[in-house]
């Protein structure tokens, strides 16, 4: 897996990462996961497959939930947009009985997913970047459920943590900062930090 083209940090992490795996039930039981931040499509996918790959080796034992961030908005913008938005419609008698039943699915699978994302042993989150104020809500939403029951979360980001504190704020003013400041305050007391 560490190939030759890698950078010593990234043959850091990895070692890292490594050990942390190598003693992941009192982790978990700790509830201790990591922040890793600045990771590009490249740098993300290397540490994401070694993560994926060393997981393998802990099922059925431990349960995971390993979501990119393009499922985890889709999942926030369908549970706090969409269903929201139309939840008339799915008690509506006069409504399309097709439309009314993909929207019951639509509410399944997102429940299904939100209940993974939270009670899971591990979550995983590949390409943190939030662009909307669902998707920063959501995100505070369940890492203060998994904080709440000290449960172990992953969150690699593209960013830098001063241009994620950035974002946070320029997308909800008057929420962003502080759902920030709480989910990097609740991650910095139980999780290892990478740049």
């Amino acid at each position: 897996m560490i190939g030759e083209n890698i950078s010593v940090q990234d043959r850091d992490l990895l070692g890292r990462l490594s050990a942390y795996f190598d003693h992941i039930d009192a982790r978990l039981h700790e509830g201790q996961g990591w922040l890793i931040f600045n990771a590009d499509r490249g740098r993300a996918r290397r540490i994401v497959q070694f993560i994926g790959d060393r997981l393998r080796e802990y099922r059925p034992l431990v349960s995971s939930y390993l979501v990119p961030w393009r499922d985890f908005a889709l999942n926030a913008y369908m549970l706090k947009v969409e269903l929201i938005g139309n939840g008339a419609l799915a008690t509506d008698e006069s409504a399309d009985p097709r439309q009314q039943h993909e929207y019951a699915i639509a509410g399944r699978v997102s429940q299904d997913m939100y209940y993974q994302m939270c009670y899971c042993d591990l979550f995983v989150l590949n390409g943190l970047d939030p662009s909307y104020r669902h998707e920063v809500g959501y995100l505070d939403q369940i890492l203060g459920e998994r904080h709440l029951n000290r449960r172990a979360s992953i969150l690699i980001s593209p960013r830098m943590p001063h241009e994620l504190a950035t974002g946070f704020e320029a997308i909800a003013p008057q929420y962003g900062s502080e759902a920030w400041k709480r989910l990097f305050r609740q991650l910095y007391d139980t999780s290892l930090i990478a740049l």
